[in-house]
């Protein structure tokens, strides 16, 4: 059984909760005790899981339907901040009355749900960004076929969301109805779409007028590494689906390398993708977007074939970055995709 299972429905206990406490409180224990002193040195007496378990309100604590539910969680989320070094245990007890060493708590790495990414998993920050991802549904006006892609959410600086996809899910001739207002049934046009100068480089990033809240969670940036667990989230057609429904994949980052189509480098994750897939969020363990799914993976002999295990090929979060940071520059080098808006809130690639 996961951590978060054990966890669910507990009051006042999650990981981070636990992790500030352990951090945070022996400190505050001692100024409100008056043993922290200007020019005197005090030693820092760390606090056990007892302590924190203490602190929860007994009614929780002790109702029958929560017996040793408690215990047994907190043991397990202690055991996950250690083997990931977030705080080391310190000798003289042991179980709940083990004593630990806090050894850093990032408020901001709080805020964003790091901590309980961390314990929980993919389960728990596929359901916490939920939706942030979004289908892109694309009409050929030539000849009327439908086809979808996908797109998700970042916030790049504290003010500016934009959302991002693959650039060939916005093609020429096309009608594009995507959904990005929460609680909206319409639909929902950009102010403008930006693409990198280089035109190899498959990515397009819409800007949204401010008055649009794009998600109510926004993905940020990591870089990738070699061998990262990773989900791909998105919108691939799935057979005798009447709706679009996301499809999760997992899988591991299994290359980053050059490519001759330009100079930056691709990323290459066993996860399964297929048509619908392009535009992604390539997700680590901790939440973060390290890059977005272009195309499944070509076959080694003939490039018009699908590689048979659909693994598939990304970019780098890196010229997400990239991109972002010439929009906010105004750089003029920054190309747009022409395009008009409809009456019923859709948008047509020109």
């Amino acid at each position: 059984m996961s951590i978060r299972r054990k966890i669910k429905d507990l009051p006042y206990l999650t990981p981070t909760d636990l992790l500030k406490f352990l951090t945070m409180e022996p400190i505050n224990k001692m100024a409100r005790e008056g043993k922290i002193m200007v020019g005197k040195s005090v030693p820092l007496e760390h606090l056990s899981l007892w302590d924190y378990l203490t602190s929860i309100p007994s009614k929780f604590r002790d109702d029958p339907k929560y017996n040793g539910k408690y215990s047994e969680a907190i043991l397990n989320i202690a055991g996950k901040f250690v083997s990931e070094g977030l705080i080391s245990p310190l000798p003289g007890k042991t179980g709940v009355f083990q004593k630990y060493q806090g050894n850093g708590y990032n408020a901001k790495l709080a805020e964003y749900g790091y901590y309980d990414f961390l314990v929980y998993g993919f389960p728990y920050i596929i359901n916490h960004f939920k939706d942030a991802v979004r289908v892109i549904e694309v009409q050929d006006l030539h000849t009327k076929d439908f086809s979808v892609g996908t797109g998700f959410s970042i916030l790049f600086a504290p003010d500016r969301q934009f959302f991002v996809t693959a650039k060939h899910c916005l093609p020429k001739g096309s009608k594009i109805n995507l959904k990005v207002f929460l609680g909206s049934k319409g639909y929902a046009s950009p102010e403008n779409i930006y693409v990198h100068p280089d035109q190899n480089i498959d990515i397009a990033i819409l800007q949204f007028s401010d008055s649009v809240l794009l998600s109510d969670k926004f993905f940020h940036l990591e870089a990738p590494e070699l061998l990262d667990e990773i989900v791909v989230a998105g919108y691939p057609p799935i057979p005798g689906s009447v709706e679009a429904t996301m499809v999760v994949s997992k899988g591991e980052i299994t290359a980053v390398s050059g490519t001759y189509l330009h100079k930056y480098k691709q990323i290459y994750v066993n996860a399964n993708v297929k048509g619908g897939s392009s535009g992604s969020p390539i997700i680590d363990s901790t939440g973060n977007v390290v890059g977005i799914i272009i195309e499944s993976a070509r076959d080694a002999v003939d490039n018009t074939l699908q590689d048979e295990l659909r693994f598939g090929t990304g970019l780098p979060s890196s010229l997400i970055y990239l991109i972002s940071t010439m929009i906010l520059d105004n750089n003029p080098e920054l190309k747009k995709i022409d395009f008009k808006k409809n009456e019923d809130g859709s948008f047509t690639i020109l």
